[in-house]
């Protein structure tokens, strides 16, 4: 399937650097959505996700303001703008022209409407996940009860999407899955409550016989990710809400966290459609810090499994973990990425052989699972050296063909930090102070190369490596950073404005090999960045602008407080798989062909090969005696020429070297009474050939073997050895001050 590659950054002047073999095409075209400032709600607009079909059409998730409107289009209908000002969940189809195809909009008089995720579905569909309220009066008659849904207003509880007697929460997690015409095929909306022992539903307000009257409640899952399996499987993974909370407390300025006791809370009750209700045991006190994956059979009839992250040693977590990417590869691996603040003391990880989290010094981590959740394996990092670092994990990405796992990051030290060296299992890796980097890791997460980018001086500091992309043995990569940067031979300029900085998108192979960088020019620090995506050639980039930006001659200009952008940009390269020059593979052409002709002889087809199998081109000296046309060589005159066979390689191979022949049309055969012409004897040879040219100075003497190999002969005396040849038929090539001169010259 063919896969687009998306950036989100953001940047004033966009320039391409040129490195190695890259070369520009530049941007097809531009499209937005923005919407202007109101005083009441949320106005932000910022894409969550992306995604394309086999036909390089672009899907994409996002929030919007309410009077925002894509490709001109305005998202929302008039209609439903006189609903309270709150910001709404688009769902759009781009084609590859950047024609709008359709959108759908989800919108309501409730600040809860969140863009979480979205995932491609083989490739006859996408399934998204999002959360909303329901136009449902459980409490929240302050409210109008309104919810546009894709194309309808929905105004009460007759209209709500569910039996009305089967609403627990007004709050919902929707997972819709769209046709690629659009259409909705299929939805599910999910909460989660609990049970306590007896079985009993616990929700609004439960008191569960705390200090404080507790507040426990069925709501939407979380607003964290969720991701599709191979067979169809659907994995949810959730911020836990398994705790309480009891009444505010003003002298502590917060509201107090309690773990939920054995004995008190029963089991999680997840209700999905108001139709049935699916039932976990909660295994062991857990917190408001952990995650929990749950693993739902298609169209979520069934929980298949579930598992919390953190097993029942853990002790209290300050602060929350949050899960930053949530993948699977092709044999149904998960890779979770989770972020923790202030973590003191060893995690243990449930459903695991025994893995422990040791060493805070990094703040985030990966865990692998097999698709039984079973935790299999940790990347954690560490440093070697004095001070307080920090090193964190940003992302995970699996490449769809190799299925190489990448996990990008950066290192923020303090100063007083005296050695570089970040440590992964027993392996150590130079990389400097604020430095952005990434690692690819094998099935075994055994380190296999590194990327680094890193500022130039002790000053300078890159903001990590966020989202990557690989394609076609290239991994591309955006980065920000505030000072001068080295990347290759390369030097990317420092900002020459206060408050900016620059951005770039930065490109290596798989092993670590620099290839080039795409400048982007500086930027605001208030523009963020967030994804990326990939087709081919093609790269669709994305992100969030504040100020009008240019891209190439296509200006964009910001009409709100925050601008999307959707640029197609164009660089044939990438379509194209990269070997690195010290990977490739030497050939060579081979080309026993004789090219000697009358002048009434048909069209001669040349046949030199190359031993990688790419096509020869070939070249004649003198057009006067012949003219080739591809590989056809048409006889014009008597005489000589050489022609030459050449194969300039391509991504796998180096160029061969050429090989040339001597074209003979007509007698040229050595008259030895002709005295204007060099006299060559004996002929045949088989040690010395002498050459006698009358006094006319040579310049240059070449043999080439019947095959077209240079032989290396010198003129001394006027004469050359051949005497370290083997037998066969040779071309003498006499140059004067003058005149050419092509000879046969046959040694037995």
């Amino acid at each position: 399937m063919k896969r687009a590659i998306i950036f989100f950054f953001l940047f004033f002047n966009f320039q391409f650097l040129i490195l190695n073999s890259l070369r520009a095409q530049g941007f097809e075209w531009v499209r937005t959505y923005t919407g202007q400032e109101v005083t009441s709600g949320v106005t932000t607009n910022h894409l969550v996700g992306s995604c394309v079909d086999s036909a390089g059409n672009l899907y994409i998730l996002g929030e919007f303001s309410p009077y925002a409107e894509l490709c001109g289009e305005r998202l929302l209908p008039s209609s439903v703008i006189t609903m309270p000002l709150k910001h709404g969940i688009v769902i759009a189809k781009l084609s590859p022209s950047g024609e709008l195809l359709w959108h759908k909009a989800i919108y309501n008089d409730k600040d809860h409407d969140y863009a979480h995720a979205l995932r491609m579905v083989g490739d006859s569909a996408i399934m998204v996940m999002v959360r909303f309220c329901l136009p449902f009066d459980n409490g929240y008659s302050q409210y109008e009860k309104k919810l546009y849904y894709l194309d309808t207003l929905l105004t009460g509880n007759d209209d709500y999407l569910m039996p009305t007697d089967s609403v627990e929460s007004p709050v919902y997690t929707a997972f819709i899955t769209f046709d690629l015409d659009g259409n909705a095929v299929e939805r599910h909306l999910l909460c989660v409550g609990y049970t306590d022992t007896n079985g009993n539903a616990l929700t609004w307000r439960s008191t569960l016989g705390s200090a404080y009257t507790d507040q426990l409640r069925a709501e939407a899952l979380s607003w964290e990710s969720f991701n599709v399996d191979s067979e169809g499987n659907i994995y949810v993974v959730r911020q836990s809400g398994d705790a309480v909370y009891g009444q505010y407390n003003h002298s502590t300025n917060d509201f107090p966290w309690w773990r939920i006791d054995e004995g008190t809370i029963g089991a999680l009750k997840i209700v999905v459609d108001g139709t049935h209700n699916i039932y976990y045991p909660i295994p062991y006190p857990t917190y408001i810090g952990n995650q929990q994956i749950l693993k739902f059979s298609p169209h979520f009839d069934s929980l298949i499994d579930a598992v919390y992250v953190f097993d029942s040693a853990l002790t209290y977590i300050p602060g929350t973990t949050e899960i930053t990417t949530f993948d699977i590869d092709s044999r149904n691996n998960l890779y979770m990425t989770l972020y923790g603040q202030s973590v003191l003391n060893r995690l243990y990880i449930a459903n695991s052989d025994s893995l422990i989290l040791n060493d805070f010094s990094t703040p985030s981590w990966v865990i692998k699972y097999n698709q039984d959740l079973h935790a299999i394996g940790i990347v954690q990092l560490s440093h070697d050296g004095d001070g307080e670092p920090q090193i964190a994990i940003s992302r995970t990405h699996i490449d769809n063909k190799t299925n190489k796992l990448f996990v990008s990051g950066r290192t923020y030290w303090f100063p007083d930090v005296t050695v570089n060296d970040v440590r992964y299992k027993d392996y150590s890796v130079n990389i400097p102070n604020k430095s952005g980097f990434w690692l690819c890791l094998t099935d075994e997460l055994d380190l296999s190369s590194v990327g680094i980018l890193s500022p130039t001086t002790s000053e300078g500091r890159v903001d990590g490596i966020s989202y990557l992309e690989t394609s076609n043995n290239r991994v591309f990569a955006q980065s920000s950073f505030d000072a001068e940067v080295a990347f290759a031979d390369t030097i990317i300029p420092s900002p020459n404005q206060a408050g900016q900085n620059n951005r770039a998108v930065l490109i290596w192979d798989y092993n670590g090999h620099e290839i080039g960088q795409i400048e982007l020019g500086q930027h605001s620090p208030q523009n963020g960045a967030t994804k990326t995506h990939s087709v081919d050639s093609v790269l669709y980039l994305t992100g969030i602008l504040r100020e009008d930006a240019t891209f190439d001659t296509i200006t964009t200009h910001n009409q709100g407080s925050s601008q999307v952008y959707i640029a197609k940009y164009i660089n044939p390269e990438f379509a194209h798989p990269y070997v690195h020059p010290s990977d490739r593979q030497e050939q060579t052409i081979e080309w026993q062909q004789n090219l000697t002709f009358s002048l009434t002889d048909s069209p001669v087809t040349l046949t030199a090969t190359a031993t990688s199998g790419l096509p020869v081109s070939y070249t004649c000296s003198d057009n006067t005696t012949a003219y080739i046309d591809g590989s056809t060589l048409h006889l014009l005159h008597d005489g000589t020429a050489t022609i030459t066979a050449t194969q300039q390689g391509d991504y796998y191979y180096h160029p061969a070297e050429p090989i040339s022949k001597i074209l003979q049309v007509g007698d040229i055969s050595i008259n030895a009474n002709d005295k204007t012409m060099p006299q060559v004897y004996p002929n045949p040879a088989t040690d010395v050939v002498y050459i006698h040219t009358g006094g006319e100075p040579v310049t240059t003497v070449r043999l080439l073997s019947s095959i077209g190999r240079t032989e290396q002969v010198v003129l001394t005396d006027d004469k050359i050895s051949i005497a370290h040849l083997p037998s066969g038929v040779y071309y003498l090539s006499i140059i004067t001050t003058t005149n050419s001169y092509q000879y046969k010259i046959v040694k037995p």
